[in-house]
């Protein structure tokens, strides 16, 4: 797929009922390593929503069937039924969580405009997740939407980046979608959380990352260890982990 040439039909779509728009997302998740990242999103747009998400996740998922027909359960999903409910489906250790965010986006907006990617903008900045945002919205295509959380401005968000600069999503293409955007409760396995909740929970999983294999006692694994040895190593490997994932979106959520 040629995701350039699908700017030039772009007025085609826009009266469209359901449209996909694909985002590049660049991000550097080690401030240490310093490695950029590129990723391609999913903004799948519907007459009374949107879903967000990682197109290689959705691939990855033998049982996704996200035309519109179904809600599937792969994680760091962000899910907008209009006009202000935001939801977030991600996951803390083994639990699925779907997280409710009814935190307001002020934007300002600026008089400032230029085009990008054959689109007339206008510039919008925005303090969101502990970072501050400047945003390139079109009027061009009239949906209040953009990638991640990000909403509530006169028209599409074309490109928004952070001003460290480690976060930047720009759009790159759009495709015509068939189908209907459908309930996001109908998973019971979802644990229904807010904000601050969520925060919490996320706080304590990066201070105690082993919490769920405390109560588990192994007799020995297949490959011999015992419980004490194969708990100390899932620990360093969660701590591992949690260390290089230290420039997070939303960089609010490790303070206390």
């Amino acid at each position: 797929m040629k995701l350039t040439t699908l700017f030039l039909l772009f007025p085609i779509y826009i009266f469209c009922q359901s449209n996909r728009f694909v985002y590049q997302y660049k991000s550097i998740k080690d401030t240490i390593k310093n490695d950029t990242t590129k990723t391609l999103m999913y903004l799948d747009v519907y007459k009374k929503g949107s879903i967000y998400y990682d197109v290689q996740n959705f691939k990855n998922d033998s049982l996704a069937s996200l035309q519109g027909e179904k809600l599937t359960n792969f994680e760091n999903k962000v899910f907008k039924q209009y006009p202000n409910d935001i939801s977030l489906i991600t996951s803390i250790n083994n639990d699925k969580y779907i997280v409710s965010d009814s935190r307001k986006m002020n934007w300002n907006i600026l008089p400032e405009k230029k085009t990008i990617n054959k689109f007339k903008t206008q510039k919008a900045t925005l303090n969101f997740g502990g970072r501050t945002w400047t945003a390139w919205f079109t009027t061009e295509i009239p949906i209040s939407d953009g990638p991640y959380k990000f909403h509530n401005l006169p028209g599409l968000i074309v490109k928004i980046e952070e001003n460290s600069h480690s976060h930047i999503f720009e759009l790159v293409a759009i495709q015509k979608l068939d189908g209907f955007l459908t309930n996001k409760t109908t998973d019971q396995k979802l644990i229904s959380i807010d904000q601050q909740k969520y925060r919490k929970l996320y706080l304590e999983y990066r201070t105690n990352p082993n919490k769920n294999f405390s109560g588990i006692d192994i007799v020995e694994t297949q490959d011999g260890k015992s419980s004490s040895e194969f708990k100390r190593n899932m620990e360093n490997y969660y701590k591992n982990k949690i260390k290089k994932d230290n420039n997070l979106i939303e960089i609010d959520l490790l303070k206390n």
